[in-house]
């Protein structure tokens, strides 16, 4: 008979013999000076944060019915954070666990439990404290404008968000560990989202994330139903480790490769690469019937044939990632709408959100830079047939900003919403569609050239190819901040002249498309 104690412990001396040998590879200057930038670039953008935020203080009273309100938001937000760890529990997740653990760990005979505990554990640990320091500068930036200790808003809402972190991740290794199918768990994810969204229709505090957000808003009204999410909470974690050595080993085996590949490409900077893993990690697939069928053009037909292939694209998009646009071009507006209340530097999520938006309308143009001897093959220069895509794109996101302007009404009245959206749609809309073209067309950056110009340049090179993308997208939100606070005085003028700078943004940008040849794989 085999012995499990005596594999057990075996697997655990081996577990760290191979941690001592990884830590023993790494420098101490190294591992502080990594530290030392994290720490840094965090407390230069709280700080900035800090500086942006209105000075004025909500009175005691305004207080009050902020911490009414906003916990129906906030639960909303933790709503959508738990139904991404139900869907990644129903194809898998979220475990990653290296190849060679699935391979002969999960085979050897060693409780599966004793395997996988550990990881599960420390991935936990990870999200805890994510979530912990996420929710402190959030608590940090909040006790600016509300009349509370900012101590206690701190912990609170540290607190808070590592709750929903551990959340989140136990729910994940709770469904995956039971192997509950990937459609049971979407279903339990729409339902979460639609009582949460019930909860802000009516007005009232039934959801059990709302009621956990109550607990960040602690130092303002404190109300004890906020214990019962945490119990809840609890209850989650021991069910996720009772379970979590049942995972499925092909699903496992799967996820460890394509991270693998995921983070190689990270690595390289190779954004498209990036986008296809993540599109497998989530079995995205498009759909094999379109929305609609696009009929056959006739010989004369005056519709170029990349505008039609553009939309015969579009209509094959699955439902998650039309869903994940919208819910993206929604945040835009909500952070717009944050803009105009005077969180300035929300402006930076507004043109991330939107950029992300475009990544997905150029797709089309992806397609074309995947095939690159294709693409050289046609009779225009490739600049100028690279340029045809941005037509189709350019429309999705017109379709897109307007659900951005609808969700900016939420926060700001409609009267200033119809005419600074009037004024900014045409701009903004190119400027996503072109910066998103841009990163799609750039490729991986080529290492080897760039290494001839010494690894400080390199760097910024390296920087800039990531930043100045999404950076386009936010200077063209950037007139808005011109129109001022007042609806009934709202300066339309100086937002369309400002409309100028972000137009010559875009013309340059349009300048580099012109100039892009396919690079052969």
């Amino acid at each position: 008979m085999i012995d499990l104690e005596a594999t057990t412990a075996a697997l655990h001396d081996l577990r760290r013999t191979r941690r001592h040998n990884r830590l023993s590879d790494v420098h101490w200057i190294d591992a502080l000076y990594r530290v030392y930038m994290v720490g840094l670039v965090t407390v230069i953008f709280v700080m900035f944060a800090s500086s942006q935020l209105p000075n004025d203080r909500l009175s005691a009273a305004e207080a009050a019915d902020f911490a009414t309100t906003a916990p129906i938001w906030l639960g909303l937000a933790f709503a959508a954070v738990i139904g991404i760890g139900l869907r990644s529990g129903g194809r898998g997740g979220p475990l990653v666990l290296e190849a060679p653990v699935v391979m002969h760990e999960l085979s050897a005979p060693v409780p599966r439990s004793e395997v996988v505990r550990g990881p599960a554990i420390k991935q936990l640990r990870f999200l805890a404290f994510a979530g912990g320091v996420a929710g402190a500068i959030v608590g940090e930036l909040a006790a600016r404008r509300l009349p509370v200790n900012p101590v206690a808003s701190i912990v609170s809402c540290a607190a808070t968000f590592a709750i929903v972190g551990v959340a989140a991740s136990a729910t994940a290794m709770t469904i995956s560990g039971r192997r509950v199918r990937w459609w049971p768990a979407n279903a339990m994810a729409v339902a979460l989202l639609a009582w949460s969204t019930i909860d802000i229709l009516t007005g009232h505090q039934t959801s059990p994330l709302t009621l956990l957000a109550d607990l960040a808003f602690w130092p303002i009204t404190f109300r004890a139903l906020a214990i019962i999410p945490v119990a809840i909470v609890v209850l989650l974690i021991f069910l996720a480790l009772q379970r979590i050595g049942e995972l499925s080993i092909e699903h496992a085996l799967r996820r460890a490769g394509l991270v693998a590949q995921l983070r190689f490409a990270v690595t390289l900077q190779d954004v498209r690469t990036v986008v296809l893993l993540r599109r497998q990690l989530s079995q995205e697939n498009p759909r094999l019937r379109p929305w609609i069928r696009i009929g056959r053009a006739k010989r004369r037909s005056f519709i170029p044939p990349v505008w039609k292939r553009d939309w015969q694209s579009y209509l094959r998009f699955p439902l998650p990632r039309i869903a994940r646009m919208v819910l993206m071009a929604g945040l835009g507006g909500l952070a717009i709408g944050a803009v105009w209340r005077g969180t300035i530097p929300a402006i930076m999520l507004a043109g991330l959100a939107l950029y992300i938006v475009a990544y997905d309308a150029a797709e089309p143009t992806a397609q074309e830079v995947d095939h690159p001897t294709r693409w050289e093959s046609y009779p225009d220069a490739p600049g100028a047939f690279l340029l045809q895509h941005l037509a189709a794109a350019f429309a999705i996101m017109v379709l897109m900003s307007v659900v951005a302007g609808a969700a900016a009404t939420i926060l700001v009245p409609f009267t200033v919403v119809w005419q600074i959206g009037l004024i900014l749609i045409i701009p903004v809309s190119l400027a996503a569609a072109v910066a998103a073209t841009i990163s799609t067309a750039m490729g991986a950056p080529d290492v080897a050239g760039l290494s001839g110009l010494g690894p400080d340049v390199m760097g910024w090179v390296m920087l800039a190819r990531l930043v100045i993308p999404p950076a386009i997208v936010v200077i063209s939100l950037l007139p808005m901040l011109n129109a001022g606070s007042d609806p009934a005085m709202l300066n339309t003028t100086k937002v369309g002249n400002a409309t100028v700078y972000a137009l010559f943004a875009v013309g340059g940008a349009i300048l580099y498309l012109r100039t892009r040849k396919p690079k052969h794989l």
